[in-house]
C-alpha cells in the first residue's frame, strides 16, 4: 500500500495494481442463500456521490481489494456510465472512473451500487465487463464494495460465465475498511466518509475517536458538501455514532456545521419533495431527539407515521433551536 496522511496533510499518494480482467461491486441487501439486513437506499446513494465526486478515491478502494504497491495511480476520471449491451434498453453503471498509472497503464473501473441482491444484475456484470473492455481497450475492474463481510465472501466465488470458466471478482467488506483516526490509512475526505459509510461503526477504537476524526475530515471539505454528506451519514452509521455526530454538528465548531442546521431547516421547504424526503427527515429528527436522550415510543411511532413535510420541518426546527439556547 502506498502512503496515506491525516486530514492536516495536503500530498497524497494512491497505489494500485493493475488488475487482470476482475470485478469490485458495490451490493447490500439480500442474496439467494444468505439473509442480510437491508441498508438504507442512503447507503446506495452515499457511496455513488462519493466516486462521483472524488474518482480518485476509488484507486484507494481497488488496493484495499488487495492491489499490489508496484503502480501509483496519477490520474482518475469519470466516464460515461453506459456499459451494457446496445439494446432498446440503455444499461448504465453507477460510476464508471479511468485510472493511469505511473508505469503508463490504463485500467477501466465500472463501480456498481445496489441495495439488494439482483439475480438479472448477476448475469448482467460479465456483460458491462466486455462492453467496457471493447469501448476503451485496456484491462476493466469491476469494483464491489459490499456492506457484510458474508456478502463479501459471498460474491469473492466469482461469477460463473461457462463450464470452467468464471469470472473473478475482487471484493471490500466492512472487515476490510480501516477504523477512523487521525493515523488510518485514508487519503481523502471521500475515501473517510466511504470508511464510515461502509463499517458504520468502529471495529477497535473508541466511537468518540472514529467519530472526531471524521469531522476533522468532514471538515477539510467545502461547507455544501460536507453538509450533504453529514445528512447520509446520520441514517448510514450506527445509532451512538450517529447521535455523537449530530452532538457535534450542534457546537458550530466548523463552518460545515452550520451549512448543516441551515438545510435541515430548509428541508422541508423545497417543491416537489417524495416519499424518500420523508423518511429522510424523519430519521434526522430522531437522530436530533435520541442526541437529547431517549425517545418514547409514542413519541417514535407518531415522527414514523407523519407525512406532513411542513410539520417534520417545525419539529426539527424547534428542538435545533431549543438546543442552541
Amino acid at each position: 500500500m502506498g502512503r496515506f496522511h491525516s486530514p492536516e496533510v495536503a500530498t497524497v499518494t494512491f497505489l494500485a495494481r493493475p488488475f487482470p480482467f476482475v470485478g469490485l461491486l458495490v451490493l447490500s441487501g439480500e442474496s439467494p442463500n444468505w439473509k442480510e439486513e437491508s441498508m438504507p437506499g442512503e447507503f446506495h446513494e452515499i457511496l455513488v456521490k462519493l466516486i462521483q465526486d472524488e474518482p480518485e478515491s476509488v484507486a484507494w478502494m481497488l488496493g484495499l481489494a488487495g492491489g499490489r504497491s508496484d503502480a501509483r495511480c496519477v490520474t482518475a476520471e469519470s466516464r460515461s456510465g453506459a456499459v451494457g449491451s446496445p439494446g432498446l434498453t440503455e444499461r448504465r453503471a453507477d460510476g464508471v472512473v479511468r485510472l493511469r498509472f505511473d508505469d503508463d497503464t490504463e485500467q477501466i473501473v465500472i463501480c456498481e451500487v445496489q441495495n439488494a441482491w439482483s439475480e438479472d444484475k448477476y448475469f448482467r456484470l460479465p456483460g458491462y465487463m466486455a462492453r467496457a473492455f471493447e469501448d476503451y481497450r485496456v484491462p476493466v475492474v469491476l469494483l464491489m464494495l459490499c456492506p457484510s463481510d458474508s456478502l463479501a465472501k459471498r460474491f469473492g466465488r466469482g461469477v460463473e460465465v461457462g463450464p470452467g470458466s468464471t469470472m473473478a471478482v475482487a471484493v471490500v467488506g466492512p472487515a476490510d475498511m480501516p477504523d477512523l483516526t487521525p493515523g488510518a490509512n485514508v487519503p481523502t475526505a471521500a475515501a473517510a466518509v466511504a470508511a464510515a459509510v461502509m463499517s458504520r461503526e468502529p471495529k477497535g477504537v473508541p466511537n468518540d475517536l472514529f467519530v472526531s476524526t471524521l469531522d476533522a475530515w468532514l471538515g477539510t471539505l467545502e461547507p455544501g458538501r460536507a453538509a450533504d454528506y453529514a445528512m447520509y451519514l446520520l441514517t448510514t452509521l450506527a445509532k451512538e455514532p450517529a447521535i455523537l455526530l449530530e452532538a457535534l454538528m450542534k457546537t458550530d465548531a466548523r463552518l460545515y456545521h452550520s451549512e448543516y442546521t441551515e438545510q435541515l431547516l430548509a428541508k422541508g421547504r423545497e417543491l416537489g419533495i417524495d416519499e424518500g424526503a420523508l423518511r429522510h427527515s424523519r430519521a434526522i429528527l430522531l437522530r436530533v431527539l435520541e442526541a437529547e436522550g431517549p425517545v418514547s415510543d409514542e413519541r417514535r411511532e407518531q415522527i414514523e407515521s407523519c407525512s406532513d413535510l411542513t410539520r417534520l420541518d417545525a419539529w426539527i426546527t424547534e428542538h435545533i433551536r431549543t438546543a442552541k439556547g
